[in-house]
């Protein structure tokens, strides 16, 4: 036994000076792929020790130590702990996120070989073991505790128990697609790998604008492919296969969320579409109802399912029929193009009349004649009558419908004194009556739980404006064009200015179609004015100009390898990109500055340059710290330009595309340099704070 243990003791020996040396050297470390191997076995022996040192300090505190054992757990801690340094080194791991948990691992390996050595002279002295017993104890449940949220998200271990744990209730009208629906699925799913802790394939998911980024090989989805992207070809790969997402082991997708997922990506996703706005057939919507509740919340409908044949017959090009969620029983029926209504139409569903359970009537020319027919209609929840013929006398015939839930009269002829005869239906919680007669403050609420909306007259109100709609399509003046603008509303105006300041209705220069030619670099604003309208909002678009185009572009430092896609020649290509800085007409920079030479066959007389960027600061992208141009004769004969540091002010969050324009001393060149400086380090303020700043630009003007 003692041979054993002297062989074991060596060889921890060696494995904790060999530790001590990585962490030394650790800033230079390159792992070969084998030893990856053997890294990504660290989640699997790191239960060894766990397990070793726990039943060690049991058998302590019982008084029958077994030092063969904290032996054994000091030859696997250190082991582990190797591992785990391996595994560190590969792309996704932020040193700083790891920080606490690396050390904690390094002293346990360290504390449990010193706990072994000096274990007889700590038997000798009172209290020691007791204490060693607690550090070891405490260091364990710290280092775990750190090891989980790299793996599972920050604060894994409390989650269940905290407030916020508790699941925000959403009702299907107030749902957003991506927020309520798709982002929920991203954090139970994919954000174990993919946050800020551990960003496997450089992907993070802990916000719209990192999940918008993408990761190492390119955007998430791509909604013009027909697989829709790398998000769903990794869903459906074989759950054998390694780069199937989620991994083996961690909880897979449910049917639910794959389709949720695949509806979305198949609408060309967007972050702010809501469930409202999809279409009563859409799939998606009909999913969202299995999830969310709406005005018939917690309905149980005791009732069998509709022949599919009858609701198919019945779907017509004015008149929707449809599940009102996915597999329910119950149906929502709505009504299109008045001018195609017949009273007929509402009879005909009579075949329907306990399967339909909402019912939109919204500005139908439905009369008090029609009420008796939708009385039939014994288990509806959601009546809306909106702008409608129905009168007071006629919504007498709606006290039958004792399941009703939400009724909404907005725009009818009712008056005050009708909403009396309603009284007897108990179960309603929600009536709408704006654009009626009912005045605010003469509603008398007898129902303890009906909330009434009404009282507002939209015809003494003032209305918004649209903003004016740009038909110009190109942004970079290569010759003089003429501003082409127009607005649907009769008799309004159109102010504009071209310096980027916003346009008021008497100071700003009034816009006359075909009198305005645009034949230089412009900042222009424009907005929609008419009396007794609220003015529009602002259209911004700035248009470049460029005189000179470089010949060529030779890029002095790497573009970022996520980024590079058409190289140099993106930046005078003349193909200006959008807010998707995935698209491939953006070069993006954050290891190294931007620096690129503009050369030009034959000698130009400059005297600006300009560079057209993105900001998204929820996405790493910043205004650059400085922006210079250096000019001359050739790239060994250059002499500084002009220097440029960027306004910071705006509010954090904000996503725009901006101009930076560098104007100096007419100069004649063949060469002119470009050197953008990102952001060395991301302020407290951010999510990733002290990591570097991205720096994004799809085009250089010369001028």
């Amino acid at each position: 036994m003692n041979r054993w243990k002297n062989v074991v003791f060596t060889v921890t020996f060696a494995a904790n000076c060999l530790l001590c040396f990585l962490l030394f050297f650790e800033s230079r470390l390159v792992i070969p792929t084998w030893l990856q191997v053997v890294g990504r076995m660290h989640p699997l022996v790191l239960h060894f020790p766990l397990v070793l040192l726990i039943l060690f300090i049991l058998l302590t505190l019982l008084r029958r130590p077994d030092t063969g054992l904290l032996l054994l757990a000091a030859l696997t801690a250190v082991l582990t702990a190797i591992m785990g340094l391996f595994l560190s080194k590969e792309p996704g791991y932020d040193p700083e996120t790891i920080f606490w948990h690396k050390w904690g691992g390094v002293l346990l390996a360290f504390g449990s070989f010193a706990w072994y050595g000096w274990y007889e002279p700590l038997q000798k002295i009172k209290f020691a073991s007791a204490g060693a017993c607690v550090v070891c104890l405490v260091l364990l449940f710290f280092t775990g505790h750190e090891g989980a949220g790299i793996t599972h998200g920050a604060n894994f271990l409390l989650a269940p128990v905290r407030p916020e744990a508790a699941k925000k209730r959403v009702a299907l009208e107030d749902a957003v697609v991506f927020t309520d629906m798709v982002q929920p699925i991203l954090q139970n799913k994919c954000m174990g790998c993919h946050n800020s802790n551990k960003a496997k394939g450089e992907l993070i998911m802990e916000t719209s604008q990192l999940l918008l980024k993408g990761g190492k090989t390119g955007p998430v989805w791509d909604s013009t492919r027909p697989d829709l992207g790398l998000l769903l070809q990794r869903i459906h790969l074989s759950p054998e296969e390694e780069k199937h997402m989620p991994p083996r082991g961690k909880p897979q997708l449910t049917e639910t969320e794959v389709s949720i997922l695949y509806q979305w990506l198949k609408h060309d996703p967007t972050l702010s579409i809501r469930v409202a706005d999809l279409g009563p057939t859409d799939t998606l919507r009909q999913l969202a109802a299995t999830l969310f509740k709406g005005p018939a919340e917690e309905d149980i409908y005791d009732f069998d399912a509709a022949d599919e044949k009858t609701v198919q017959q019945l779907n017509t090009s004015y008149r929707i029929v449809s599940p009102l969620a996915l597999h329910s029983p119950a149906l929502s029926v709505d009504f299109y193009s008045p001018q195609f209504f017949k009273s007929s139409q509402l009879k005909e569903l009579e075949p329907l009349n306990r399967q339909i359970v909402a019912l939109n009537l919204d500005k139908m020319p439905l009369t008090d004649a029609d009420i008796p027919t939708i009385a039939r209609f014994s288990n509806l929840r959601v009546l809306n009558l909106s702008f409608t013929g129905v009168t007071g006398a006629g919504i007498a015939g709606l006290k039958t419908l004792e399941k009703l839930k939400s009724l909404s009269l907005s725009g009818t002829a009712i008056k005050a004194e009708d909403l009396a005869t309603l009284s007897s239906l108990k179960s309603l919680r929600r009536l709408y009556v704006w654009n009626t007669a009912i005045a605010p403050g003469t509603i008398r609420n007898t129902n303890g739980s009906l909330r009434i909306e009404g009282g507002s007259r939209t015809d003494t109100m003032l209305l918004k404006l649209n903003p004016p709609i740009l038909q110009n399509e190109e942004s970079i003046l290569r010759e003089p064009i003429d501003l082409r603008l127009k607005h649907y509303v009769p008799g309004v105006t159109i102010r504009y200015t071209v310096d980027g300041s916003e346009p008021d209705s008497s100071h700003s220069l009034l816009y006359t179609a075909g009198q305005v030619r645009l034949t230089e670099r412009t900042d222009f604003s424009a907005r929609a004015f008419k009396k007794g309208w609220l003015p529009s909002d602002v259209i911004h678009t700035y248009f470049y100009s460029e005189k000179f185009r470089p010949d060529s572009v030779r890029m002095l430092q790497p573009i970022d390898s996520n980024y590079m896609k058409y190289g140099g020649r993106t930046l005078i290509d003349l193909t200006k990109g959008d807010l998707n800085f995935n698209s491939g007409k953006w070069l993006g920079f954050r290891k190294n500055k931007m620096e690129c030479l503009l050369l030009f066959d034959k000698p130009i007389v400059a005297s600006d340059v300009t560079l057209s960027a993105q900001v998204n600061v929820g996405a790493s992208i910043m205004p650059p710290v400085s922006i210079e141009v250096w000019g001359g004769a050739g790239p060994g004969a250059l002499r500084p330009l002009a220097r440029l540091v960027p306004d910071t002010a705006r509010a954090p969050g904000s996503a725009y595309l901006t101009p930076y324009d560098l104007s100096f001393h007419p100069v004649k060149v063949s060469c002119i340099k470009v050197v953008v400086t990102p952001v060395a380090k991301l302020p407290e303020w951010h999510g990733e704070k002290g990591k570097k700043g991205w720096v994004f630009v799809d085009e250089i003007f010369v001028n």
